[in-house]
């Protein structure tokens, strides 16, 4: 007897062609394969695929008598596959079906042997096809483009086709799909091992590649050691354009959010600057200025804090989609944890090997940066990167070409991305850890004098560049002078309010930690460097972040004249176990713990 034939669902975003290379395929393949034809609430004879057109009480009333394998609602229409193609599958015959991701799940369940074949091709292309039809325009093009599917079960088959060339090399890339699916092999294998095969021998891949190969790795369909050897493959030699498409590729796995805005702003640090806790202040600057600033912030991994952190001692972060709506309706803005809006099962993969084997990730992290910024319905976006010898940035040049890369990937996405380069080689204000961070903060709010200029100056450049993204600013030096007139006249201060009310305010602010010790110079000279990893190690020896009272109260700046006994720092903890804990570390690190350098008069 005749083994039971595979039925292949063909799914794709509009525009990808499936009905070409289904139409293609049909002339190309024998008896083996069947193209069933789709059941729609459209006349027959329309524009587009053959198909039998039925009135909503013909559909309705087959529906109820079980004519139909199954059934999917799409753009006011109703679609149906008749049943009759299960008797094709139990002669042994392959069906070939368009359908739609949300179906998936269904067939999967009922059907022996399942593959989908996923159509995808870059969105400029999607664009283009989808407005030569006639048939849309304008933001209604933009918004099918934008339109994510729904994700496959890890458990499905799926082939990618990439249908981004010529008409003859999508169908042949689409038959031999097809042809090879029906091996036992295409429900075992990942179906994307060629791509992950070409990466390791140093060929680009495009953007139809990595969510294939992606997909194929969340779903766990490659051992550890294959995806550490693509990763490292990667590192070496991950084109611009592959990155652009990469940050593509990631943007299929999750929902876009739309925000009916034409201007959302967002801001990215690539970080390793103890304190510089700048985004507390530029957010509220650029609420009461009247943009919508959705921003969802990280927690602190290797550092005192992180922004998420520093915000959590005044009010909650662990936001929903629906408070983050809220807030911005009611405050403009939110500072929220990004771990609870759009943590990515794509870097959980790749971060559990490029951690351990600190590979240089710099490119991918780009790509999942940008992609996060698009699903979360930003515009426009803007990225501080520090460098410094101690920074994640080393130099200057790092830094610039960093910067390039991520207005490039950005303008491949759509959005307008501004990168800054940044002096990262000392502390920006005096607090490092969440509560003293705050501090800080606060008296920049607050226009006391007693506020770290170094905080307030960055703050307001990062404002100001984020203002002028608005057409009628112009340029940042005026949309600098808007942001320090919001903040001379408090309107930044009552916006920061806002917000926090709006997130919910903690009953009790958490304080800076009680218990203090002072570190002294021990010699007379210039302080010449505070050292960030060292500073931030005694922070983190007190408690920081997880006790967010800990941290390190700096007393002295970069170029200040010292003399024997006067205090360079303030060690804060919550517990005297914790203070001791940083004051040994700080005596076993010999001067200062090298924290804070002294060249001797």
């Amino acid at each position: 007897m005749k083994a039971t034939g595979t039925f292949f669902l063909v799914v794709g975003p509009s525009g990808a062609g499936k009905d070409s290379l289904i139409d293609g395929a049909r002339a190309s393949l024998d008896d083996d394969y069947v193209f069933a034809r789709r059941v729609i609430t459209r006349p027959g004879g329309s524009a587009g695929e053959d198909h039998e057109g039925v009135t909503e009480a013909e559909f309705a009333r087959r529906q109820r008598r079980g004519e139909f394998l199954v059934t999917w609602d799409a753009h006011d229409l109703r679609y149906g596959l008749p049943m009759s193609l299960m008797r094709e599958l139990e002669r042994g015959r392959n069906v070939v079906a368009n359908g739609s991701r949300g179906v998936v799940a269904d067939l999967a369940a009922r059907l022996p042997r399942f593959v989908v074949i996923l159509v995808t091709a870059p969105q400029e292309v999607l664009a283009q096809r989808i407005s030569a039809r006639g048939r849309e325009s304008g933001d209604q093009v933009a918004r099918r483009v934008a339109r994510a599917g729904v994700s496959m079960p890890p458990e499905v088959a799926c082939i990618t086709v990439s249908n981004d060339s010529t008409l003859e090399a999508g169908m042949a890339r689409f038959v031999e799909a097809l042809q090879s699916g029906t091996s036992a092999s295409a429900t075992r294998q990942p179906a994307s091992r060629a791509n992950l095969m070409a990466k390791l021998r140093g060929e680009p891949l495009d953007e139809a590649a990595y969510v294939a190969v992606l997909q194929d790795a969340i779903a766990g369909r490659y051992t550890e050691a294959e995806l550490t050897d693509f990763l490292i493959a990667a590192t070496r030699t991950l084109t611009d354009a592959e990155v652009v498409a990469l940050a593509r590729a990631r943007t299929a796995f999750t929902p876009r959010i739309d925000w009916d805005e034409p201007l959302v702003v967002d801001k990215h640090s690539m970080g390793g600057v103890p304190g510089s806790r700048i985004t507390l202040v530029v957010v509220p600057i650029v609420a009461a200025y009247g943009l919508a600033m959705p921003k969802t912030s990280s927690r602190a991994i290797t550092s005192a804090a992180g922004t998420a952190d520093a915000m959590e001692t005044i009010a909650r972060v662990d936001l929903t989609h629906e408070d983050v709506r809220r807030c911005v309706a009611q405050a403009r803005a939110c500072i929220a944890w990004n771990g609870r809006l759009n943590h990515s099962v794509i870097d959980d993969v790749m971060n559990a090997i490029t951690r351990p084997l600190r590979l240089d990730s710099r490119r991918w992290s780009v790509a999942s940066i940008l992609s996060k910024k698009f699903t979360a319905g930003a515009t426009h976006v803007i990225v501080d990167l520090p460098f410094g010898p101690q920074a994640k940035l080393a130099t200057r040049a790092d830094a610039e070409a960093l910067g390039a890369l991520f207005e490039h990937v950005g303008k491949g996405l759509g959005l307008h991305v501004r990168a800054l380069v940044t002096d990262g080689s000392h502390p920006i204000g005096r607090g490092i850890g969440p509560a003293l961070e705050v501090r800080d903060v606060r008296l920049v709010l607050d226009n006391d004098p007693a506020a770290p200029a170094d905080l307030r100056e960055k703050a307001l450049r990062f404002a100001g560049e984020i203002i002028a993204f608005d057409p009628r600013v112009g340029c940042a030096e005026q949309g600098m002078r808007i942001a320090a007139a919001l903040l001379h006249e408090g309107k930044a201060k009552a916006a920061f309010d806002r917000i926090a009310a709006a997130q919910g305010i903690r009953s009790r602010p958490v304080a800076p930690g009680t218990h203090t010790r002072i570190v002294a110079a021990t010699t007379r000279g210039q302080v010449t460097a505070i050292e960030g990893l060292q500073i931030s190690g005694v922070a983190r020896a007190a408690g920081a972040p997880r006790a967010a009272g800990a941290g390190i109260d700096l007393l002295c700046t970069v170029g200040a004249q010292v003399a024997p006994g006067q205090p360079l720092y303030r060690i804060h903890a919550d517990s005297a176990a914790a203070l001791e804990a940083a004051a040994a570390l700080v005596r076993v690190g010999g001067e200062c713990h090298q924290a804070v350098r002294i060249d001797p008069d």
